[in-house]
C-alpha cells in the first residue's frame, strides 16, 4: 500500500510548481477601472429646438444619500466627471418654472445609475426658453368635415383654447397656437372630430396639415379621413388610444368601461409611420378620511404598428396590494418597501411640496424597496427643503416592462434620453401599479 504514498518533499515541490506557494509569484496590482460619467442638460423651445440649460447641479452621493461632491454644468449644459464606481447615486437639483407659476425646484434622484450610460436632464423653465429661432402664431382654424349630428370629442395635436360648432359640417378651433422655424417650416399637425351621424352611428373625421400662412385671418382645413370601429376585449376597461407619428401624439380616442368599442383613425396617408399607443386602466378609490384623497390604479400599455394588436391589453383587475388604509410603506426614516405589490422591478416616487419658501417636486427612481434620497440633507438647499418637510402629495408608480426584469435596464432607461423616445422598446408593453395620495 505504501507505493501509493507521496513523500513530504515531493508533495512540497508539487504544490510549489502548481502555485501552492505565494512567495514565488508576487501579486500583480489590479488597475482600477475608470468610468466617464456624462449628463447633458437641455431646454427645448416652442418649435422643438434644444439649447443648453445650466441652472442645474448634480450631487454625487453615497449609499446613505450623503453628498460627496457637487458638480455644475459647463456652458453647453454638460456635467462630466470620472469615477471608479460602475454604479452611482446622484441627485439633480434644477430651477423650474412653468407658465405664470412661481419659480421652484425640480429634484430628481437616481439610485445605482450606470456611470457609463450617457444621461439626460430635460428642463422645464418657460421664462428661460429662447424662441429667437421660432415664430409662434395664434389664430382660429375652421375645419370642414362630414356631417355630424352630435360631437363627443374635438382634438388637435396643437394647443387650442376651445371649439365651437358653426354647423353640422363645420367646426371652429379657437386660439390655435402653432410654432415654426423662421424659414417657414411648420409642424405636421392633426385635427379630428368624433361624434354621431343622423342614424346615431359613431363616426369620426380627421386630417393633417403643415400649412399655416401667417397672413391668413382664419386658417381653413377640409378633412376626409374616417375612423373605424374596433371591438374591445372583455372584461371591458377604461381604454384610450392615440397615434405616435414623427414623435407627436395624434387622435386621442377614449372608451369607458361601459363601452365595448373604440374609434381609431387607421386609414390616413401616414399609417405606415404610425405607432398605436393603447392604454387600459382600472381605478380603485380608497378614500376613508385619513387622506384628502387616496386612489390606486392598475395600468397596461401596449404600443404597436398595428391598431388591433395595440388593443390586446388587460390591466390588473384586482386592487394593488398597497398597505391600505395606513399606506405606511414609507417609514418615518424614509426607508420604503413596496415589495408586497409583487412583480415590479422599479419604483418611481414623486413628492410635491407647496409650503416651502419656493415650491418643489422631488422624484426618486429606485428599486421596489430601499432608502429614499429625501432621508439626507440636500446640500446647498437646506434652507428651502428639510428632512422633516411635509409633502402635499405622494405619487407612487411601480413599473414592469415586458422587455426585462433587470433593474439596471430600468434605471438606464430613465436616466438617459431614451425616456424621451415615446416608441422605445422598453415602453412597448408595460404595466404599472399606481398610488396617488393627497395629504
Amino acid at each position: 500500500m505504501n507505493k501509493f504514498l507521496i513523500s513530504p518533499l515531493l508533495l512540497t515541490i508539487f504544490l510549489q510548481g502548481c502555485g501552492g506557494s505565494s512567495s514565488s509569484s508576487p501579486e500583480v496590482p489590479v488597475e482600477p477601472v475608470e468610468y466617464n460619467f456624462s449628463l447633458t442638460s437641455q431646454l427645448t423651445n416652442d418649435c422643438g429646438i434644444p439649447s443648453a440649460f445650466t441652472e442645474v447641479e448634480l450631487l454625487l452621493q453615497d449609499n446613505t444619500w450623503q453628498t460627496l461632491k457637487v458638480y455644475q454644468p459647463d456652458e453647453n449644459g454638460v456635467i462630466s466627471f470620472v469615477t471608479e464606481n460602475e454604479f452611482i447615486n446622484y441627485t439633480l437639483v434644477a430651477k423650474n418654472q412653468q407658465g405664470s407659476k412661481a419659480q421652484g425646484l425640480n429634484i430628481e434622484s437616481f439610485y445605482q445609475a450606470s456611470s457609463a450610460t450617457p444621461s439626460h436632464y430635460q428642463a422645464q423653465f418657460d421664462d428661460r426658453v429662447d424662441n429667437d429661432s421660432c415664430q409662434c402664431v395664434t389664430k382660429n382654424l375652421e375645419l370642414s368635415h362630414r356631417s355630424f349630428e352630435t360631437q363627443s370629442s374635438v382634438t388637435s395635436s396643437l394647443e387650442f383654447t376651445s371649439s365651437s360648432i358653426i354647423d353640422k359640417g363645420t367646426t371652429l378651433f379657437e386660439g390655435v397656437k402653432v410654432c415654426g422655424t423662421l424659414d417657414g417650416a411648420w409642424p405636421f399637425s392633426s385635427f379630428s372630430i368624433l361624434g354621431t351621424d343622423s342614424n346615431d352611428k359613431e363616426i369620426g373625421a380627421a386630417g393633417f396639415t403643415d400649412d399655416f400662412n401667417v397672413n391668413d385671418d382664419v386658417w381653413r382645413l377640409s378633412v376626409f379621413d374616417v375612423a373605424n370601429t374596433f371591438q374591445l376585449n372583455q372584461p371591458y376597461q377604461d381604454t384610450s388610444n392615440s397615434q405616435l407619428i414623427k414623435g407627436v401624439k395624434h387622435f386621442l380616442t377614449q372608451a369607458t368601461k361601459d363601452e365595448q368599442s373604440l374609434l381609431i383613425f387607421d386609414t390616413h396617408n401616414y399609417v405606415s409611420e404610425a405607432y398605436y399607443q393603447s392604454q387600459a386602466s382600472v381605478t380603485f378609490p380608497l378614500n376613508d378620511g385619513l387622506y384628502k384623497s387616496a386612489i390606486s390604479k392598475n395600468i397596461h400599455q401596449v404600443i404597436s404598428t398595428n391598431a388591433s394588436d395595440s388593443l390586446i391589453l388587460l390591466a390588473g383587475q384586482y386592487e394593488p396590494a398597497f398597505d391600505y388604509p395606513d399606506f405606511d410603506e414609507i417609514k418615518p426614516d424614509y426607508r420604503y418597501d413596496y415589495s408586497a405589490v409583487t412583480g415590479y422591478p422599479m419604483a418611481i416616487i414623486n413628492f410635491t411640496f407647496t409650503d416651502l419658501t419656493m415650491p418643489a417636486k422631488w422624484t426618486f427612481y429606485g428599486p421596489e424597496k430601499g432608502l429614499l434620497a429625501i432621508s439626507a440633507p440636500l446640500k446647498g438647499y437646506e434652507d428651502i427643503i428639510k428632512i422633516d418637510s411635509e409633502p402635499k402629495t405622494i405619487d407612487v408608480h411601480l413599473i414592469k416592462s415586458k422587455l426585462t426584469n433587470n433593474y439596471q435596464d430600468y434605471i438606464k432607461h430613465y436616466q438617459g434620453d431614451s425616456a424621451l423616445n415615446l416608441t422605445d422598446d422598453f415602453v412597448k408593453d408595460i404595466t404599472a401599479a399606481e398610488l396617488a395620495l393627497k395629504l
